[in-house]
């Protein structure tokens, strides 16, 4: 477990700080600890004789779970990239990848969504994640109603991810940075932004950047951007809005 911890820091690093090159030197590694621990659970590990971890082999980035990991370790860094509008640092990456491995890089699926038209329909919240992804890294023009769909698809991605706690904080300054400009300079773009926009500051006013604030937030500006929810959604975003 400590070469775990070891392996994952300077990922987590890299995706806090959207460090491509710290990224792309720290990916082979993580993936390597993490399909050796999916290897002992599965009970077919087999380190090397001194005890450390073998490497991967061609075949072994084709695994399922391998191609996993590198999935949402692209994702992760893709949403951290999206939110400082740094495209240069995501393509480098993806460069990086290249000249490691070849076109068929582990990770390429993820980078796939990121590289979407704008025309094309989203079907998975992968869809959703890099579309939205790709229009902030190139700094697309987003109305009240992006805002709040590219709040809600990130929260549900990052809440998934193997990063979720280095992704939450950088996504509610995030959401919090652009509901305060809405309600302030924007609020025109709102629906009845005089019954509408309160609730939105009584969300914003508490100082916490955690997942309850951004679900909370979600939850308050629904009707200022004319979303509906279903009975059950409405029912998750209060799961996580509500502190134990």
């Amino acid at each position: 477990m400590n070469e775990v911890l070891i392996r994952k820091d300077p990922m987590n690093r890299s995706i806090i700080e959207v460090d491509p090159s710290l990224f792309s030197e720290s990916l082979t590694g993580w993936l390597e600890v993490t399909a050796h621990v999916m290897a002992q659970r599965a009970g077919k590990a087999t380190p090397n004789p001194d005890g450390s971890i073998p490497k991967l082999s061609k075949s072994d980035l084709n695994l399922t779970g391998v191609k996993t990991i590198a999935d949402d370790s692209i994702f992760a860094f893709g949403i951290a990239a999206a939110l400082k509008a740094d495209k240069a640092a995501f393509d480098k990456v993806e460069k990086d990848l290249i000249a490691l491995y070849g076109e068929n890089y582990p990770g390429s699926f993820a980078f796939w969504h990121f590289k979407q038209e704008p025309d094309a329909k989203p079907e998975t919240l992968e869809d959703h994640v890099g579309m939205i992804g790709k229009t902030l890294m190139e700094d697309g023009h987003f109305e009240p109603k992006d805002t709040w769909n590219a709040g809600v698809r990130f929260l549900e991605k990052a809440r998934k991810s193997n990063f979720k706690v280095e992704l939450i904080g950088p996504l509610a300054a995030w959401v919090r940075s652009q509901w305060t400009t809405i309600t302030t300079q924007l609020k025109s773009q709102l629906v009845k932004p005089e019954e509408n926009v309160p609730p939105i500051k009584e969300a914003l006013a508490d100082a916490r950047n955690d997942e309850s604030f951004i679900a909370a937030l979600l939850i308050s500006s629904t009707l200022a951007v004319d979303m509906e929810l279903t009975e059950d959604y409405q029912g998750f975003l209060k799961s996580i809005a509500r502190r134990v």
